[in-house]
């Protein structure tokens, strides 16, 4: 089974970043994967949709933190509420998964 692909794993961001780094990682993906410059890719408007997407989501404080909420309950198979954080049960599948989390990296414009 695979796993689905996180918002921020799309804006290769790690969720604590803060609203300045998703920023400017949107930025530089947006126009990194522009469809105007990738005139050959036929992959290129789906993938700037995604990002535009997940942008949509992670700039807005109120959609980011219902998405994290859900996130959080999916992630864990409980609901947070009333559980502590060391009695929670993790699937056994996410053993196995890479960590999310990845620090944001500015690359080089071409």
């Amino acid at each position: 089974m695979q796993r689905e692909v996180t918002l921020y794993e799309i804006l290769e961001v790690s969720p604590h970043a803060s609203a300045q780094v998703i920023r400017a990682a949107y930025r530089c993906l947006a126009q990194c994967n522009h469809p105007d410059k990738n005139a050959g890719s036929n992959g290129a408007s789906e993938r700037q949709a995604q990002i535009n997407s997940a942008y949509g989501v992670l700039s807005d404080p109120r959609k980011r933190r219902r998405y994290d909420q859900c996130l959080d309950v999916q992630a864990c198979g409980v609901e947070r509420r009333g559980s502590d954080l060391a009695t929670r049960v993790r699937p056994a599948a996410m053993d196995d998964a890479p960590p999310v989390s990845r620090a944001f990296v500015f690359r080089p414009f071409k």
